[in-house]
């Protein structure tokens, strides 16, 4: 964002906590509709449905899961009540940052004791609470509802701090039982990994800060794919908060995802994360239309697809390595059954991994070992049928009892729905299921799968094999979930992986292009730039070397472009060695690449400045990786006085910084600069007006009048051009606390806070001057 449109402090983010004019949901003649409720005109932008829990009724849903003997009937009712209520918020504070604990106690000893019994309409609602089981203390419940904390002035509090924390990465609002497969994962730096099914990211997120530790450096990859092309750019909006030069984003159908060449041999992964999309019944207590529309089709019609996508996970599995299994679904169909059909299709191969070890806060329940299987022939509104076996449900096939259609083996249940002979050696019962009633969350499903260290992987199928057919084909899905009266409640829809669109034009393409075209033919259908190297003896990296005075350590080899020839036209992006190894053997478009890397520099240059020294500066998200090779004299010292000036003003005039720094910037050439703020006590902080300085002093830019038709516009003085210089760029944002300038950035965020002895760590900061 520009500097003439920067906003305030936080005073543009969208709510936390989810405040919103659209209206909640009911149900009314079979339709989803919202019921106003009445509220004080002026004050409440929004207006909120009046939903009962004698509206949450499916009498399916309660005897399928009844028939199943998940729970006693002792806890029935509690299941069924906590179904019916909110889902509380829930929010996790990012582990790999070196203030992670310092954000956590501020929660703790500044905003908790302000929410000590808020009350509301008679009721008192208790602050919010660490969970228990999360590793550290550092995730957090809100039990309050939604329209309690945009009423109450404490509650209001703490939600503009959530809000400004998870801009800048130090939050992420996330799910509680969502958090649990990336835990269980054990994912160490060094790992190469994938996240099959990654969109919209919040569990990307805790891989990657698995990945990138703030004490060790990190040598490893996370490809996080999805294969919904509009998902996959929300995938890497999400993941910039967290930049890693690892990782990579890929738009590929799960269950196809091709092999992926390194060269020598095929990438084969550490750790797999297979987050299926699933019917979703375990979120009915946020997607309250699936009390209206659930049918046993659900489960059943999408088994297939999270077969293949387990098998193709299983494949590409590194032997030893780790892979988890995970649905928000409480159908056997979908968990028990696809567990056991993938383990006996690679028999020997895998095994479930004991983790009651592991985080042993959170309650959980075994897996089961059987299970009944239902449909609903005349449609999710009809009685169930129950199937003993499968011989049994294709006699009713064949006798006409259920669909037409099902009479096609291909279009019907298939035989793997259904529990094994050999469900009791399978070790079913490691498998864990999430209540909601065990500890206030939603419902969910995880299992937790080793590969033997002896097994095989496959080859199948490779890149051009998977992809020539189609790009991603849309995967079908088996009859049974082809109702559509279910559609909706998908956690995910098997989609196409991207708009057909015109072919993409001829282009030369440099040697290291063309070896791998001879290989694999290009899917034209792909409308995303390209990627290539650059070369480390070009003009332009040249001169980002002798600005910044780059040392040897810098990997000028892993600089990376979004075009053909490998020209540094608007951005370079840094990869790490395995990622370059990715990019040089496989065609990106084959691939599906959405994006890799991270943001090293970006140009900058103006046609009206030809003496800025360096065309290229450092964004936000290259700070913490460009820093550490930066040479001796290039970081200038500064104070919190200099830094109250740049956040309080859009476009700061020299004369408003101290002498000595003023002196400073009128020598030095225009062109991009880093600068260390030195934080005395109690100055640290990250957010960076309200918690440095105690109030949110952001001043809006002044609007500079446009010439008028034939004016002439003089050129600026040095020290004039100097001076404008100092604010066109100064849109402060802050990453582990790295500040970092860029026209790009319009609001102020958050830098490192106070150590465990309450002094304030420095923070670095890239400006024009």
């Amino acid at each position: 964002m520009s500097g003439p449109h920067r906003p305030q402090l936080v005073a543009h983010l969208p709510c936390f906590l989810h405040n919103t004019q659209e209206k909640a949901p009911q149900w009314q003649e079979g339709k989803v509709i919202a019921e106003a409720e009445g509220g004080d005109k002026g004050d409440d932008r929004g207006q909120w449905a009046t939903i009962t829990p004698e509206m949450m009724i499916n009498e399916g849903f309660e005897e399928f899961y009844k028939a199943q003997g998940l729970l006693s009937s002792e806890e029935w009712e509690a299941f069924m009540d906590h179904l019916r209520t909110e889902l509380p918020t829930t929010f996790r504070v990012t582990g790999s940052r070196a203030h992670a604990i310092t954000i956590n106690d501020l929660i703790k000893d500044k905003y908790v004791p302000t929410m000590q019994n808020v009350e509301w309409e008679g009721k008192k609602y208790p602050p919010p609470q660490q969970l228990s089981w999360y590793p550290e203390g550092l995730a957090w419940q809100i039990s309050a509802p939604r329209r309690v904390v945009r009423k109450t002035e404490p509650f209001k509090n703490f939600q503009r701090f959530l809000v400004g924390e998870t801009e800048v990465g130090n939050l992420s609002r996330q799910e509680a039982v969502s958090m649990i497969p990336p835990l269980l994962l054990d994912v160490e730096p060094h790992h190469l990994c994938l996240d099959m099914c990654a969109a919209p990211g919040s569990k990307t997120a805790q891989i990657i800060e698995a990945l990138n530790p703030h004490h060790t450096e990190s040598s490893g990859l996370l490809i996080a794919n999805d294969s919904d092309y509009k998902r996959t750019h929300m995938l890497v909006h999400q993941t910039g908060r967290m930049p890693s030069k690892g990782l990579v984003v890929t738009n590929f159908d799960a269950s196809l995802f091709p092999n992926i060449s390194l060269g020598d041999e095929n990438l084969q992964f550490d750790r797999i994360l297979a987050d299926v999309p699933c019917s979703g019944d375990g979120t009915m207590r946020k997607n309250i239309e699936i009390w209206k529309k659930w049918s046993a089709g659900d489960g059943n019609g999408l088994h297939g697809l999270q077969l293949r996508i387990l098998q193709r996970a299983m494949d590409m599995l590194k032997p030893g390595g780790r892979l988890v299994y995970s649905t928000c679904s409480f159908n056997p169909a979908e968990n028990e059954a696809v567990i056991s059909a993938g383990l006996n299709s690679r028999p020997g191969q895998f095994s479930i991994v004991d983790v009651s070890d592991h985080l042993p806060l959170l309650k959980r329940r075994e897996g089961i070992t059987s299970w009944k299987v239902a449909t609903q022939p005349e449609g999710s509104q009809s009685p169930l049928v129950y199937h003993e076996s499968y011989a049994a449900y294709r006699e009713r096939v064949e006798s006409g009892e259920e669909r037409e259609r099902d009479k096609d083996p291909k279009r019907g249940l298939p035989e793997t729905v259904w529990a094994p002979e050999n469900v009791a050696e399978l070790g079913l019962e490691r498998c864990l299921r999430l209540f909601p009633h065990d500890q206030n969350t939603g419902g969910f499903f995880v299992c937790v799968l080793q590969k033997s260290s002896e097994a095989k992987s496959s080859a199948k199928p490779s890149v051009s094999k998977a992809a020539d057919a189609e790009a991603t084909p849309a995967v079908p899905v088996t009859a049974a979930a082809e109702e559509g009266e279910s559609a909706s409640t998908l956690k995910r829809a098997a989609s196409p992986s991207a708009p057909d669109g015109p072919e993409s034009k001829k282009v030369k393409q440099t040697p290291a292009s063309s070896k791998i075209a001879k290989k694999q033919k290009r899917d034209l259908n792909f409308k995303e730039d390209p990627f290539s190297f650059v070369d480390p003896t070009n003009e332009e990296v040249v001169s980002i070397q002798n600005w910044f005075k780059l040392k040897e350590s810098f990997p000028r080899e892993h600089l990376l472009v979004r075009n053909e020839y490998g020209d540094p036209l608007r951005t370079i992006y840094l990869a790490n060695a395995v990622v370059k190894a990715i990019i040089e053997n496989n065609d990106y478009s084959r691939l599906r690449i959405i994006s890799a890397g991270v943001k090293a520099f970006v140009r900058q240059d103006s046609q009206n400045r030809t003496e800025i020294g360096c065309k290229w500066r450092i964004p936000g998200e290259g700070v913490a990786e460009v820093l550490p090779h930066v040479g001796d004299g290039v970081v200038k010292v500064a104070t919190i006085e200099d830094l109250r000036v740049l956040v309080e003003h859009a476009y700061p005039s020299i004369e408003l910084f101290r002498k000595e720094l003023r002196d400073w910037l009128e020598a030095t050439p225009l062109g991009n600069v880093l600068m260390r703020f030195e934080a005395g006590e109690g100055a640290g902080g990250t957010m960076l007006s309200l918690r440095t300085f105690g109030e949110d002093i952001c001043k809006p830019a002044p609007q500079r009048p446009k010439p008028t038709a034939g004016e002439d516009v003089k050129p600026a003085s040095n020290a004039e051009a100097g001076a404008e210089a100092v604010g066109t760029d100064v849109g402060v944002e802050v990453d582990d606390g790295v500040v970092a300038g860029g026209e790009e950035e319009g609001v102020i965020f958050g830098g490192e806070e106070a150590g465990a002895e309450g002094e304030a760590e420095g923070e670095e900061a890239a400006m024009n001057a």
